[in-house]
C-alpha cells in the first residue's frame, strides 16, 4: 500500500467517510472541497454566478467560498471585488475612476455611494452569460439545495454583513445553519457570535496570524473551530501536524493543480477554482 494511504488514515478519516453517499446531516468538515468564488467556470474565475454554483453542485461540491459585498441601496451581493478582477461589465468601468477610502479589511473599499444598486447589479450580466446573485438569491437557492454550505467571504465590516443576514432571516434557522462564518480575524468572529450562535466556523490563518500557529491552534481550541483555511505556503511547517492531530480540517487556500493536491494534501480540504469534491472521492474510492 502507497505511504499516503497511511496518513490519509491517521489524518483525513473524515474524507473518506464524506466519498460515500453524504447525508443531510453531513458537517462541513467532512467534505474536502471549498469552490472558490462559486468555482470556476469557462476557464473563468471570481464569477460568484449562478451558473458556477449549479456547475460546482453538479460536479459533487457541497461548500461553496462566496464574496459578499453591500449595493448603495444596502442590498448584500456577491462580489469579489469592483475593480481588481474584469468581469467584463462596461456598466461598472466609472469605478475605475473612484478614490478609495482606507479600510480596516484587506482592500480599500468604494465609497458605497457610488456602488450600483441592487437592481443595476442584476442587470450587468457577468462576462455577458452569467448570472450575478444577490445574497437572497443564494438563500432561494439552498432551499433545493439543502445539503449545501456556504463558506461567506466578507470583504467589508463583518458586524454590518452579519447583522443583516440574521436581520433579514432570523427565522431562517436551517439557512444559518448552513453557513460557515470564515472570518479573517478573532475580534470579528467574537463579535459576530454576539450577533447570532453560528454553529459552524472557519478561522482564515493567513491574513492575520501569518505564521502565529499556536495562537490559531489556542483560538481553535477557544472558539471550538473545526477548521482553518491555511495558504499554501505553509504547508511544510510542522506546526502544521499539531492541527491535524487535534481534529481541525485544513483546508488549502488557493491550489488548482489536481496532482500537486493530491501528491502534497491528500487528506486535507482545499480551496479550489477547478479541483471537485467528485475527483476526490473517484480518486479515493479507485486506491
Amino acid at each position: 500500500m502507497k505511504c499516503w494511504k497511511y496518513i490519509l488514515m491517521l489524518c483525513g478519516c473524515c474524507v473518506l467517510c464524506s466519498c460515500s453517499k453524504p447525508t443531510q446531516e453531513a458537517k462541513f468538515y467532512d467534505y474536502n472541497v471549498i469552490a472558490h468564488a462559486g468555482g470556476g467556470i469557462d476557464g473563468n474565475i471570481y464569477t460568484d454566478s449562478l451558473e458556477a454554483l449549479n456547475q460546482s453542485y453538479q460536479n459533487g461540491t457541497r461548500l461553496f467560498d462566496i464574496d459578499l459585498r453591500f449595493t448603495s441601496d444596502d442590498e448584500i451581493v456577491l462580489r469579489h471585488d469592483w475593480t481588481e478582477v474584469d468581469l467584463g461589465q462596461p456598466e461598472f468601468e466609472y469605478l475605475y475612476h473612484i478614490e478609495r477610502q482606507r479600510s480596516e479589511y484587506l482592500q480599500e473599499q468604494i465609497p458605497r455611494e457610488y456602488l450600483p444598486t441592487l437592481e443595476q447589479f442584476k442587470q450587468a450580466r457577468i462576462l455577458s452569460k452569467y448570472t450575478p446573485l444577490s445574497f437572497r438569491d443564494v438563500v432561494d437557492w439552498m432551499k433545493s439545495h439543502s445539503d449545501a454550505y456556504m463558506v461567506l467571504d466578507v470583504k467589508e465590516d463583518a458586524k454590518e454583513t452579519y447583522t443583516w443576514i440574521v436581520e433579514h432571516f432570523k427565522e431562517n434557522d436551517e439557512m444559518l445553519n448552513h453557513l460557515v462564518v470564515s472570518c479573517y480575524d478573532v475580534q470579528d468572529l467574537e463579535g459576530v457570535l454576539k450577533i447570532y450562535p453560528f454553529k459552524n466556523i472557519m478561522l482564515r490563518q493567513y491574513a492575520v496570524y501569518p505564521d502565529k500557529f499556536d495562537e490559531l491552534f489556542s483560538n481553535c481550541n477557544k472558539y471550538k473551530v473545526k477548521a482553518v483555511n491555511i495558504n499554501l505556503q505553509y504547508a511544510d511547517d510542522e506546526k502544521i501536524k499539531d492541527i491535524r492531530k487535534a481534529g481541525i480540517k485544513i483546508f488549502w487556500a488557493v491550489e488548482n493543480d489536481f496532482e500537486e493536491y493530491k501528491s502534497k494534501y491528500l487528506g486535507d480540504g482545499v480551496v479550489s477554482d477547478w479541483i471537485t469534491e467528485d475527483e476526490i472521492c473517484n480518486l479515493i474510492d479507485k486506491d
